[in-house]
C-alpha cells in the first residue's frame, strides 16, 4: 500500500537545536523590541505635536482667550503651591535633622546623669535630715505691742576655714602611675577628707579668744604659733603631728605618697624649716 521504501535516500531524523538559532532569534526578537520603542516614540511625539498645533489654533480664537488665561492662572497658581510645599518639606528635613541631634544629645546627657547617680563619691556631704520631733510654732517669736522690741545683739564673725579641694577623676587620670602605685580615686579623696576634718579642727582652736581656752587647749594654741613663720602667715597649714592628734590616719610611705599626689594637684605645698615639715593649703 505504501510503496517500497528507497533506501538509498538518507533518513532524516529530528536533531538538537543549535545554541546559534537561539541567539540569532533572540536578536532578531531584541531588534524588533527596539522598533517598537521607537515607533512608539515617534507617536507620541506626533500626538504632541498635533496638540501644540491645536492649541496655536486655540490661542487665535478670541473666544477662548479667556478659557486659556484662567488655565495659565491655575497652572501659576498650583506652581507657586508647589514651590511651598518643596520649601515646607526642606524646612521639616532641617527640623527633623535638629530634633534627631537633640535626642542624641539628650539620650548622652541622660546616660552621663545615670552614670553620675550611680557613682555617686561617699565624700561628698549628705543633706542633714529634719528632725520630725520639732514643733514649728516654737520658732515663732511672740510680740507683745505693750513691751519694746529686745535689741539684736550684733552677730560674732564666724570664721570660714579654708579646705583642700577634692581630686577630679579627670586630674587622678593625669597623675603618672609611679605616684599611684595601687591607690585609687576614693582612698585619695578619702585622706583629703580626713586632712580639712584635721585643718578644721586645729584653726578651731586658734580663733577661740584666749580666756575661754583650757590650760591643755592654750598648750595646743601656743604651740600652733610657735609652728607658724613668715611663710605660713595668713596660710591654712597643718603638720603630721596634727594629723595625729585629729584623725586616725598613720603617717607611713603610703601617706607620704598621697602628699606627693596632692603636692603634683596643685592643693598642697610644703615649708621646711626648725626640723618640721608645714603642709600649707593651697
Amino acid at each position: 500500500l505504501f510503496g517500497k521504501v528507497d533506501e538509498s535516500r538518507p533518513t532524516v531524523r529530528p536533531s538538537v537545536a543549535d545554541p546559534s538559532d537561539y541567539l540569532g532569534f533572540h536578536a532578531h526578537f531584541v531588534k524588533m523590541t527596539s522598533l517598537e520603542d521607537v515607533s512608539l516614540q515617534l507617536n507620541n511625539k506626533i500626538s504632541s505635536i498635533k496638540r501644540s498645533l491645536q492649541l496655536k489654533s486655540m490661542g487665535n480664537d478670541p473666544s477662548l482667550a479667556t478659557i486659556l488665561q484662567k488655565i495659565g492662572l491655575e497652572l501659576a497658581s498650583i506652581q507657586n503651591s508647589l514651590d511651598t510645599f518643596q520649601a515646607q518639606i526642606l524646612r521639616q528635613q532641617t527640623e527633623m535633622k535638629s530634633l534627631k541631634d537633640l535626642k542624641n544629645s539628650v539620650q548622652k546627657n541622660s546616660e552621663i546623669a545615670h552614670h553620675l547617680l550611680e557613682n555617686i563619691p561617699a565624700h561628698l556631704p549628705k543633706k542633714a535630715a529634719m528632725s520630725s520631733t520639732a514643733d514649728p510654732q516654737d520658732d515663732k517669736v511672740k510680740w507683745d505691742p505693750v513691751q519694746p522690741l529686745p535689741e539684736k545683739k550684733p552677730a560674732k564673725p564666724k570664721h570660714s576655714v579654708r579646705e583642700i579641694e577634692y581630686l577630679l577623676m579627670e586630674e587622678f587620670n593625669h597623675v603618672p602611675g609611679y605616684m599611684k602605685g595601687r591607690m585609687t580615686y576614693d582612698q585619695i579623696n578619702a585622706v583629703i577628707h580626713e586632712l580639712n576634718a584635721t585643718v578644721k579642727a586645729k584653726y578651731k582652736i586658734v580663733h577661740q579668744p584666749l580666756k575661754a581656752m583650757a590650760n591643755v587647749t592654750r598648750n595646743q594654741y601656743n604651740a600652733f604659733k610657735e609652728q607658724e613663720t613668715k611663710e605660713t602667715k595668713g596660710q591654712y597649714f597643718f603638720v603630721e603631728a596634727d594629723i595625729k592628734d585629729f584623725t586616725r590616719l598613720k603617717v607611713d610611705k603610703k601617706l607620704q605618697g598621697i602628699f606627693s599626689i596632692l603636692r603634683h594637684c596643685h592643693r598642697l605645698r610644703e615649708v621646711r624649716g626648725n626640723h618640721l615639715v608645714r603642709y600649707v593649703l593651697l
